[in-house]
């Protein structure tokens, strides 16, 4: 399993990350010309790979991936071997659980566009999540083979080589990414859990306690950082993080419960969404958004409503705030490449693309501690 805290990267190579979706805002973007060209077997006959694409990516933004597979798989026998759809459905199979056929069909695909780094960076996700950590591992390190200093894989062959008791090379991971970004606390963590693995307590000690200077609200480092200390001998230390660790798990505690306040309070704009009356829907979500002002899952379903409604203005200003808030949050950097695309601005839509990219491709499941 692999972290759930991403390492977003901005570097030149990340770039060639980017699953170039089409902008599915209401709206509507410049589409590619070949949307004229013929219709899947399947679909209707006046359906076009451009509309196809429409359908599936309206389905695709709002988390319908069962909706959104039949006009990707449609949109894929009119044009295989382009990588943006291939992604997009890939993705689809893997949040429906369907693993081994997104194996299949990106193994297929992959023999034909072996440089294709979302494509294989997908499949290290659907093989990880088997648990065929080994397979997984042998993905990731053929996008080394053409991405050198690409840090996001470096971090997951050093969380996975840790998990498979490989600690030499997850050592050498995991201290390449802290040597280029340093600001990332769960490459320090996962590098402590190492180095407690190895019983070199001292070390182990510095790198947590660089986790939770970069970030104190790091429950796991201070967890293993009380241990580490207590290890070590440095008893009032350990203590010290005892006590910070209780802390921190008493307002996990409120923040789940929070959540699920969050949740309970959104039935009537969830219905109002069902029911497509986006002017209800917003209102109860700027309602929520008063009573939760942190809360960035309220903040990208306005500005979702707000494309819908074709006020874009306001639908980019929501989602910033939720990239703000919480920038894990994946769908927001997906909603926002839209609309710089539509303003014009490519190389920033590419950078909320790559963010995307980045979210979607490897599984954001939590170390345990």
């Amino acid at each position: 399993m692999i972290s759930r805290h991403m390492i977003l990267i901005d570097t030149a190579h990340a770039r060639s990350m980017v699953v170039a979706l089409l902008c599915a805002v209401s709206s509507g973007c410049a589409r590619d010309e070949r949307g004229t060209g013929p219709t899947a077997p399947g679909a209707h006959p006046s359906e076009t790979l451009q509309s196809l694409l429409s359908r599936a990516e309206t389905a695709f933004q709002d988390g319908d991936y069962a909706e959104a597979v039949v006009p990707y798989e449609q949109a894929a026998r009119i044009d295989p071997d382009e990588s943006r759809i291939t992604a997009s459905l890939g993705i689809c199979y893997v949040n429906l659980g369907m693993l081994r056929k997104a194996q299949t069909f990106l193994q297929a695909f992959l023999e034909g566009h072996p440089e294709d780094v979302p494509a294989r960076l997908l499949l290290a996700r659907t093989l990880l999540h088997q648990g065929e950590l080994g397979p997984g591992a042998a993905a990731l390190r053929e996008v080394l083979q053409t991405h050198p200093d690409m840090l996001m894989v470096h971090y997951n062959l050093g969380v996975v080589a840790y998990q498979s008791r490989q600690y030499d090379e997850a050592e050498e991971h995991l201290k390449y990414v802290v040597e280029h970004k340093p600001d990332v606390p769960d490459a320090y963590y996962s590098l402590g859990l190492t180095y407690m693995a190895l019983k070199r307590y001292p070390e182990a000690i510095a790198s947590l306690e660089k986790a939770v200077q970069v970030d104190p609200n790091h429950v796991g480092a201070r967890f293993n950082l009380a241990n580490a200390c207590a290890r070590a001998g440095r008893l009032q230390e350990a203590a010290k993080q005892q006590a910070a660790y209780a802390e921190l798990s008493g307002r996990s505690r409120s923040q789940q419960e929070k959540e699920a306040r969050v949740k309970a309070s959104s039935q009537t704009a969830v219905q109002y969404l069902l029911d497509k009356k986006y002017p209800e829907a917003l209102a109860e979500y700027q309602g929520l958004a008063v009573r939760f002002p942190d809360h960035a899952p309220i903040y990208d379903e306005i500005g979702q409503i707000f494309i819908r409604l074709g006020r874009r203005e306001e639908a980019f200003e929501a989602l910033k705030k939720a990239t703000s808030l919480d920038p894990k949050l994946s769908r927001p950097h997906y909603l926002l490449a839209g609309l710089y695309l539509a303003r014009g601005d490519q190389e920033a839509s590419n950078r909320e693309l790559t963010t995307f990219a980045a979210l979607q491709t490897i599984p954001e499941e939590k170390l345990g501690y």
